[in-house]
Parts: C-alpha cells; structure tokens; sequence
C-alpha cells in the first residue's frame, strides 16, 4: 500500500474522507495497524496532562491567535521538504529509514500537491565497523498526487495506474483545513483545541521557534497517532516542521515517528507582470492527463471504502 501530507498538509485536509486522505498526505501513516491498534482505536483518548496553569493557558491562545492569523493571509504556498522515517522494526534502531525530499505546493482555498522526488534507503555496513550508507533504488518513484478541489489524483507506479477519487459535494471548493492534521493551512485556533489537547513545549535552547505538542482528543486521531509535535518558525509565523510520533511510540521499545522539514517556504510571492495572466503556477492543480500506457480509475465519492484506521508515524526533534 502506497503512504504520502499533507497536511501539512499537509496538509491538505479535503482528503479527510478517504483512507488516502491519512496515508498520502505526509507520509506518516504505516501499511497496516494491527489488532493492538485496532483495539486501542476503541478506547476512548484520556488528558495527557492536567490542566494547564493560567499563565500557561494565556500564552499558548495568544501563539495559536497569532498562527491563525497568519495562516489566514496565505493564498498561495509553496516549499521543499525533507521526510526522516524511523522504523526500528523493518529499519535500523539507532537512526532514520528512509530520507525522502520533494515539492509542497498549495493555493486556496482547496488546491494542493505533494510530490516525493527523491527517496533514499539505509544500507547497513557490508562489513563489522564499516559505514552505512543511504542509497536510491533504481526506477523507484515517490508519491504524487494533485487536488483540485474536485478530486484528489494519485499516480501509483506501481501499477501503472492514475487514481482519481472523487470528494463529495460538500468538501468540493472547501478550504484544506480540517484534514487529519489541520497543522499547515488555514490553522484555526479553536478548532484546534477541539480536536487536541495543546500544550507550548519550547525547549530553552530553541531561538526564534515556538514548539507546541498535540494531543488527539478523538479515537479515530488517536487510532493514526499518538501525538504530534509543531514548530512553528518565529519569522512568517508558519510550521517549519512537523513531528508525527506513531501511536504505539515509546522512547525505549517503538521509537518509531517520522518528521518532516519545510523548507524554502514561499508565499503569496508575485509573478512577473507579462506571466502572470498566464497562471502558471495554478495550472499544477489542473486535472492531470493520464500517462502513455497507463490505465486510468475513477473512484465516486460514494464507492470509497471506510477508513482502514492505518498509524501514523511521527518524529521527535529534527535530527542534528
């Protein structure tokens, strides 16, 4: 089963209605959740922590206040990414899986990309005190999708197969906000702690960053992931990255999370006046052609099958 955001998006929070919607956005949800998983889907989530001093409570609704803000005044975004996945069941304990980078782009209210242009795979020491190494695998693509506010286009390789799933009317020309992780766009400071227990958790060693931990308050969040951790960079107010710790996380027996970088983050920028009536850069959320010699599947938003409730993976601090 193919993973991709996001969810920042990305991202990217129309896809909320299809098992897609939480496998493809960032990356961050594994192929299959067991039936501890399963199980623990069923048990209604419980605080974390107690309530939060009022001093505590105040700082944090003015961060959120302020995100939100900012977040209102994107129309167009676009940034490169970096994706470390840890896996220390399939993948070495002591580090990251997988290192994927790629493209991000977004234009409101309900347009996004996620496309993983490079991937590479650790490679354990051929001999005892050697060094690994990550390295591509030949032919191998990295996920891609399009929304266009319509539908959601994934491109599986694999299988030689363009995949468009249809949204349902009432999520058609909506904002991407209230995806399974309203984290990067269109961030609303109430609905966000509706939906989690929040806390600020800046380390005193982080200048210039705000650190807030996210706690899912809804068995089908907490059924995708344990909690997530948001930097938000002090600059443009907006995520700088995004840590996803997997639901059964734990620090000494399932270090198991993915974190994500968002970097060269451009907004709202303006295009030279004689390209700017061309539209080009919302011409990449156009319905995309099929490929020569694929196969092309429709998928109406009434046929989609349920959630299948796949974890998410998710990291702790970017790696140094």
């Amino acid at each position: 089963m193919i993973r991709a955001l996001l969810v920042l998006s990305a991202f990217l929070a129309v896809l909320s209605i299809t098992s897609l919607a939480t496998r493809h956005a960032v990356g961050q949800f594994d192929d299959y959740a067991g039936p501890d998983r399963r199980a623990e889907a069923q048990e209604e989530p419980q605080p974390p922590f107690g309530p939060l001093p009022p001093e505590h409570e105040k700082y944090l609704d003015q961060i959120l206040e302020y995100w939100e803000f900012s977040s209102s005044k994107i129309e167009r975004y676009r940034c490169r990414f970096h994706r470390w996945e840890y896996d220390p069941v399939f993948g070495p304990r002591d580090t990251y899986k997988t290192l994927s980078e790629g493209v991000i782009k977004y234009a409101a209210p309900d347009k996004g990309l996620f496309q993983v242009e490079r991937m590479r795979h650790y490679s354990p020491p051929e001999r005892e005190g050697g060094e690994s190494k990550y390295v591509e695998r030949p032919n191998e693509h990295g996920e891609f999708w399009i929304c266009d506010g319509q539908s959601v286009f994934e491109f599986d390789y694999a299988n030689e197969t363009l995949k468009e799933r249809e949204l349902p009317p009432e999520l058609r020309g909506k904002a991407i906000v209230d995806g399974p992780l309203p984290f990067l766009f269109g961030a609303k400071a109430e609905s966000i702690k509706q939906r989690y227990w929040v806390r600020v958790v800046t380390p005193r060693e982080a200048e210039g960053e705000y650190w807030l931990e996210a706690y899912p308050k809804t068995r089908h969040d907490a059924a995708n992931y344990k909690k997530v951790e948001v930097i938000i960079d002090e600059r443009d107010f907006l995520p700088k990255a995004l840590q996803i710790y997997d639901v059964n996380y734990d620090v000494r027996t399932h270090p198991s999370r993915t974190v994500l970088s968002f970097e060269n983050r451009d907004i709202n920028w303006r295009e030279a006046a004689d390209l700017d009536p061309l539209k080009l850069f919302t011409r990449e959320f156009h319905r995309p052609s099929t490929p020569r010699g694929w196969k092309k599947v429709v998928i109406p938003y009434d046929e989609e099958p349920p959630p299948d409730n796949s974890a998410s993976r998710g990291g702790g601090r970017l790696p140094r």
